[in-house]
């Protein structure tokens, strides 16, 4: 999933803890394989998945302590794939500085991409040592394997809906299988390690794949509706991405300009900054900015009424937070 620019979510006294911890294990005068995992973390971004793993053990009766390695271990999962996505993309930009592969050159990018994997997997196995019983350990490590390769099959299938139009449906599909997975990720892991019974893990799925579908289609619009990203603007159109503003766009126009929109995507030749600003001015054209944000809305409230099975309490609260739709848009 694409770092999104999109308010703090991380309460401060969660933020505190795991930054503490990212700090305590790789300090900044680190070396070696260490620099680039350093690098990739700090400084800190929203905190999005440790917040979620955190939130989503106490919302079942776990507690921080048992999960905090597994906290980190998310964020470093996610690092990791972002330092690949900017590889992929040929984006120069992440949390506004300059992407890993700018600095230390693309075969150096993709170990520490491959190195914060690792941590990732190594940190999960360490909650045995901080309290959770071996078995959920184990069953967390099954969420994180299979949401893993839940997101690289999604995120196949979006390098080859590049460079062309496709189904709205085929679209919301994939980014469930992206960037919702992204979220079920740390949702799964951390009420599996907080002994969440099947009735609250299948609330906390719905929850995250409703959720993360809401969180992609907001970073599709930042590309169009002013709002400062950490990532260039103009990627998609750079990558021929049909994000959702353009698809709704390309729905609504006229048979001459569905093509034009079908040519700026496949086009590689006219510099990137002109096939942007014609996209941009289609995109507005059309109100595929409104219809993408309200296709946003109706996934917020599914989401929302996912966590409605959980068991009430200032968790399960906070998690809902989430889903107040001024949050995204």
């Amino acid at each position: 999933m694409t770092d999104v620019d999109v308010p703090q979510v991380a309460d401060p006294e969660v933020a505190a803890i795991v930054r503490a911890e990212v700090e305590t294990r790789w300090p900044h005068n680190v070396s070696g394989l260490d620099e680039l995992v350093r690098y990739g973390l700090v400084p800190f971004g929203k905190m999005m998945g440790p917040w979620l793993v955190v939130r989503s053990s106490l919302a079942v009766g776990g507690d921080v302590a048992t999960v905090l390695p597994a906290a980190v271990g998310l964020e470093c999962v996610q690092v990791g794939a972002m330092m690949h996505d900017d590889i992929i993309d040929s984006d120069g930009e992440r949390r506004s500085k300059p992407a890993a592969h700018t600095v230390f050159g693309e075969p150096a990018a993709i170990v520490g991409g491959d190195g914060l994997f690792f941590h990732g997997f190594a940190a999960l196995a360490e909650c045995r040592e901080a309290g959770a019983p071996a078995a959920r350990v184990a069953d967390a490590l099954t969420v994180l394997s299979r949401a893993g390769l839940r997101i690289g099959d999604a995120a196949l299938r979006e390098i080859r809906m590049s460079r062309g139009i496709c189904p709205v449906d085929a679209y919301l599909d994939m980014i469930a299988d992206k960037s919702g997975a992204l979220l079920w990720m740390a949702c799964g892991v951390g009420a599996t390690l907080g002994g969440a019974d099947d009735t609250s893990l299948k609330a906390l799925s719905e929850y995250s794949d409703q959720l993360g579908i809401a969180y992609q289609i907001r970073d599709d619009l930042m590309a169009y509706d002013g709002t400062r990203a950490g990532k260039p603007n103009v990627s998609d159109v750079r990558n021929g991405r049909p994000t959702l503003p353009v698809l709704l766009a390309h729905e609504r126009a006229s048979g001459e300009r569905q093509r034009r929109i079908e040519r700026l995507l496949a086009d590689t030749s006219v510099p990137v900054g002109a096939r942007y600003e014609a996209m941009a001015e289609l995109v507005h054209a059309y109100d595929g900015i409104a219809a993408a944000r309200e296709v946003s809305h109706r996934h917020v409230r599914m989401a929302t009424t996912a966590l409605e099975a959980l068991p009430p309490g200032v968790h399960r609260d906070a998690l809902m937070d989430l889903t107040v739709p001024g949050r995204l848009v």
